[in-house]
């Protein structure tokens, strides 16, 4: 065991993919934020959140990330006899050659809506043994009794996607599109959906299946803490009787509890104000949470991983990872373009 601690900063979106970023190219926070990554050593990774965690806790799950199983767990409506996939509701805006998915996060749907929703669709596939459920308005699930075996796209990753290109494959695939295929149906022309059209709003046209991989034992010794307000990762917590903590007001909290750690343990800490702002093709808000996220965390932490010995490897989730150590500041010559550290799609 190595006798230094070990930082994971798991913060999707830091670095994009973004819309644009010419208009950043006149950035002093991102000139600041580029001149810091260039002085790290960056190496390959993996490019979304859930592979990250398993790269980190060296976990292998049988099918794929279990996201919607841990999500459950972690608010107490998990059930081991049954298998789940999220099944959020999305508006996917369709023309001759694509369909690009708003997710739930930007419709602003109601409780009311929600529940009558779900209930349409409780009532029309009951006799499938399929059951819609949900944490809130945006969160939804299906459960089913049978397994369910697909390789998935998580709703962050298609969210202002066109979504033809990343479809659920695999053996069961062919079902659950004909699932799909009959709620869209059903959603269309509900009464719900009449009245947001007349209102002018986005419709709830459709659902967005993902995380159906299931819970089984795996030995794991890597896990020590999680810091995170994703219920995912919350549940993956428990689900390994590991320490989970709320990310805390400020990193003063944060840096008071690392020093507490002991010296060989991985902690992970995991912000996710970034994630969704990546799919505006309006740069402003990312740049608006960014700047917040590197004043208020990012160089705080690095700061006072210098001081203390802390190994930190940071993971934007876009297949780079990049490793600080006390001597960055000393590579003063290190200066990368915009473009090898901020990516656009």
């Amino acid at each position: 065991m190595h006798d230094y601690l070990e930082l994971h900063l798991v913060i999707p979106g830091i670095c994009g993919p973004l819309a644009e970023t010419q208009s950043l190219k006149s950035s002093h926070v991102i000139d600041r934020w580029v001149n810091t990554l260039s002085r790290s050593r960056c190496s390959k990774s993996q490019g979304n959140v859930n592979d990250v965690v398993c790269s980190i806790f060296e976990l292998n799950f049988e099918s794929e990330f279990p996201s919607a199983a841990l999500t459950l767990l972690a608010n107490g409506k998990y059930d081991p006899a049954m298998f789940y996939m999220h099944a959020d509701p999305v508006h996917l805006r369709a023309d001759m050659d694509q369909a690009v998915l708003t997710s739930s996060a930007d419709l602003k749907i109601s409780d009311l809506e929600a529940v009558a929703l779900r209930e349409a669709l409780n009532q029309h596939f009951d006799q499938d043994g399929l059951i819609f459920l949900s944490l809130d308005r945006n969160q939804w699930f299906v459960s089913s009794k049978n397994k369910i075996n697909m390789n998935t796209t998580p709703l962050i990753d298609a969210t202002g996607r066109n979504i033809n290109f990343i479809l659920p494959e695999g053996k069961d695939a062919v079902r659950w599109k004909q699932v799909l295929t009959e709620a869209q149906m059903l959603m269309h022309s509900h009464e719900v959906n009449t009245a947001r059209e007349n209102s002018g709003l986005m419709t709830i046209n459709s659902l967005w299946f993902h995380g159906s991989g299931e819970l089984h034992a795996i030995e794991n010794d890597n896990i020590v803490s999680l810091c995170s307000d994703d219920d995912t990762l919350k549940g993956l917590a428990e689900f390994f009787n590991r320490a989970y903590l709320k990310v805390p007001d400020s990193v003063n909290e944060y840096t008071e509890y690392l020093l507490s750690c002991k010296h060989g343990s991985s902690e992970v800490l995991h912000l996710a104000g970034l994630e969704h702002l990546v799919n505006y093709t309006d740069v402003r808000p990312w740049m608006q949470q960014l700047t917040e996220t590197l004043d208020n965390w990012i160089y705080p932490l690095l700061k006072f991983a210098n001081k203390n010995n802390i190994k930190v490897t940071l993971y934007p989730c876009n297949e780079k990872k990049y490793q600080f150590s006390k001597y960055d500041i000393l590579k003063f010559w290190c200066k990368d373009k915009l473009e090898k550290h901020v990516n656009s799609y």
